[in-house]
């Protein structure tokens, strides 16, 4: 679980960029609100009910973008990114992979979230207006 200071930013930074994708559109964001957004959906999913219901609400393409947009930016989610892929893959239905799968990658990303969306906040700061 979050700290709550972590909470709080990144709900009020990703309400933020959802409300600007919402009126525009996601090419309407700038690479850093692009990479808080990507990952708010993310965490966002995985909280409601796992990262078996991101990669079905969002598939590998929405993957792939968080993948480019967070390797090079948070030092910690090659690690973390790792285990991911090592479920999913480029299987045709990850939704399928990670429910089927021996890994727990919620417990997994439970392990790194904090240190995740540590070094969001300090990648992106107060990334939108």
């Amino acid at each position: 679980m979050l700290p709550w200071d972590l909470e709080d930013w990144l709900t009020e930074e990703g309400d933020k960029a959802v409300r600007i994708v919402a009126a525009q559109s996601r090419d309407a964001l700038d690479a850093d609100t692009r990479l808080l957004y990507e990952f708010w959906l993310f965490d966002t999913e995985q909280r409601n009910g796992g990262v078996s219901q991101y990669f079905c609400n969002n598939g590998l393409a929405h993957w792939d973008v968080l993948l480019r947009l967070a390797s090079p930016a948070l030092p910690s989610f090659t690690a973390f990114a790792a285990k991911v892929d090592e479920v999913v893959g480029r299987s045709d239905d990850p939704y399928q992979s990670v429910i089927h799968s021996a890994i727990d990658l919620d417990a997994w990303y439970s392990q790194h979230q904090t240190r995740l969306v540590t070094e969001l906040r300090a990648a992106v700061g107060p990334a939108t207006k």
